[in-house]
């Protein structure tokens, strides 16, 4: 199959790393195109002004995989290189990511937004993100169980050809959370929807011996939502959550509830003739 990769943590990341190398070593044709630093967080962003684009070796990569850096977001990424250097990819991974994507996440996400963009662009993407907390900086590396997420990747590619409603070409976006455990302790997949993941002490505020502040904007996760169905509650619980995205965040609910009658209220309200 060929496959292209992106992520927002940047191209020596070590998720998408070891991904990628997993995927070549399957015998798979791996194109990576991903951000020349760290871009977490970046959302849907584009860029409006001039990208530059570099094929490089990078370290650590299997040399089968072709390796590009961008100056750009993660959406960049995507459109660059479906438009320019892998227009043939079949499928879109970005990750694997380092941290949760889990309910409102998905806004603010580089990495989601990376799977996005090839939905966008008509192909069968996948978000992967390895649910990363309460690491503590000295273990950061060791504590990450990159293999789970590989290994939930590789079934899951192989769902794509027998689950009818991913096999038909159609574009589909499915956003994918791996509890960070060995394999041996994985419960299994569920299909979710998003939860509504919340954060407490959302800023930060440091103070300079001169007396002007700095401000972070990030916070600690108070998951509150215990929902049976919900991303949230299938990661806590030692299960990799599935949820399939799409474009449209109409609200129908809502939008059926405002009829005629308010409508004609609100017209009221302007000159129309």
């Amino acid at each position: 199959m060929k496959i292209f990769i992106s992520n927002d943590d940047g191209v020596h990341a070590p998720g998408i790393i070891t991904l990628s190398n997993r995927l070549a070593e399957l015998g798979h044709a791996v194109t990576v195109v991903a951000p020349d630093r760290e871009r977490s967080g970046a959302g849907h962003s584009i860029t409006t002004t001039s990208l530059h684009l570099k094929q490089e070796t990078f370290p650590g990569y299997d040399p089968r995989v072709r390796t590009f850096k961008c100056n750009g977001t993660p959406a960049d990424c995507v459109t660059l290189g479906i438009e320019v250097v892998a227009p043939d990819s079949e499928l879109v991974l970005a990750g694997i990511n380092s941290g949760p994507n889990l309910g409102c996440d998905v806004f603010y996400s580089g990495t989601v937004a990376a799977a996005r963009e090839g939905y966008f662009e008509n192909r069968r993407s996948l978000a992967v993100s390895l649910v990363v907390s309460g690491v503590s900086q000295d273990d950061w590396t060791r504590a990450k169980h990159y293999e789970t997420a590989v290994r939930a990747v590789e079934a899951l590619m192989e769902a794509l050809v027998d689950w009818e409603v991913l096999s038909t070409g159609t574009a589909v976006l499915l956003n994918v959370n791996v509890p960070n455990i060995p394999l041996s302790e994985l419960k299994g997949f569920k299909i979710t929807r998003a939860g509504r993941r919340r954060y407490q002490d959302r800023v930060r505020i440091s103070v300079s011996p001169e007396g002007k502040s700095s401000y972070w904007i990030g916070g600690a996760s108070a998951d509150s939502e215990e929902g049976e169905d919900s991303d949230v509650k299938a990661v806590n619980d030692g299960f990799v959550a599935l949820t399939f995205l799409q474009h449209d965040t109409t609200d129908y609910g809502l939008n059926g509830r405002v009829g005629p009658k308010e409508l004609g209220k609100l017209n009221g309200r302007l000159p129309i003739k």
